[in-house]
């Protein structure tokens, strides 16, 4: 339990705390767990790994809503895990919602990101232009962003639907022949316990809303090596041209054969492995190509 700004916020942690830190960040239809099948490999590797239960997830605190900027109070979160955990950087990995956070947080708290990894994830602001422009192509995130905006109230009279929609989303998101293998049911009965802690559904509308908010900081520059790991579609293509213009290094691209927009789920071994690749080995300062 990491105690910080009023707050404490569960992790699953594993390593030497003397490590670079590898601080895995989730989407809003997981938690932490969503990252059990890497957090022990990494710290293998070298380094100290943190998954979070964001705020309002899982084990960690569920307060009730606080005046600012959601999205500069979640990204603030991440600032006070990194401090709680006795470090002065990490290196962001971050999963749905959780990339879309990493991308904020790199570009508002530059000199506390080593590097950053965005997992079928865009910066807020230019998923909501895609969006825009071309809706089409994001027919279930546009639903998914409708629906995030109901009252909370009306979500909490859903909750018997929580099975279902969370067994669709995941499916959606995992390439085909994944949904029904026994990897796929684990993944799913994780996270529909974890949905059906007391009072995390409010957290987990609140988390949804931050895919497509607007952050009332001016963003800077991101200096920190960048890596998007994401399906190979047209769609992430077009949106990952628009990432790079908020970066002064070059983008690194991969993406994991055999997965979806959930590689760490569908295929952990190979999210390890391309992970590896790009963060720095030890010895190392710098991440390397992916």
């Amino acid at each position: 339990m990491l105690h910080t700004r009023g707050i404490r916020l569960h992790a699953a942690v594993a390593g030497d705390p003397k490590d670079p830190l590898v601080l895995l960040i989730h989407g809003t239809f997981g938690a932490w767990l969503d990252y059990r099948r890497i957090i022990a490999p990494l710290a293998e590797r070298g380094f100290h790994v943190a998954a979070v239960d964001m705020r309002g997830y899982g084990m960690s605190d569920k307060p009730p809503a606080r005046a600012g900027d959601p999205t500069l109070i979640a990204v603030g979160d991440i600032d006070g895990v990194i401090s709680a955990l006795d470090h002065d950087r990490a290196h962001i990995v971050g999963h749905d919602t959780g990339g879309a956070l990493a991308w904020v947080f790199a570009s508002t708290y530059p000199d506390r990101v080593a590097s950053m990894v965005a997992v079928s994830a865009a910066h807020p602001t230019d998923l909501r232009r895609h969006l825009r422009t071309r809706p089409w192509e994001l027919v279930f995130m546009l639903a998914r962003v409708a629906v995030g905006r109901l009252p909370i109230w009306l979500h909490q009279l859903c909750t018997p639907l929580i099975p279902r929609v969370w067994r669709r989303e995941l499916a959606l998101n995992t390439a085909p022949g994944f949904a029904g293998t026994p990897e796929f049911e684990e993944a799913l009965s994780l996270r529909i316990r974890a949905a059906r802690v007391d009072n995390a559904l409010r957290g987990i509308v609140r988390n949804t809303r931050l895919l497509t908010a607007s952050p009332r900081k001016n963003a800077s520059p991101i200096e920190a090596p960048a890596l998007l790991i994401h399906p190979a579609q047209t769609v992430w293509t077009r949106i990952s041209a628009a990432s790079s213009r908020r970066l002064t290094s070059p983008l690194d691209v991969a993406t994991i054969p055999g997965t979806k927009n959930a590689p760490h789920i569908e295929d952990p071994e190979l999210f390890v492995e391309q992970l590896v690749k790009f963060l720095p080995a030890p010895g190392r300062t710098e991440p390397g190509p992916a």
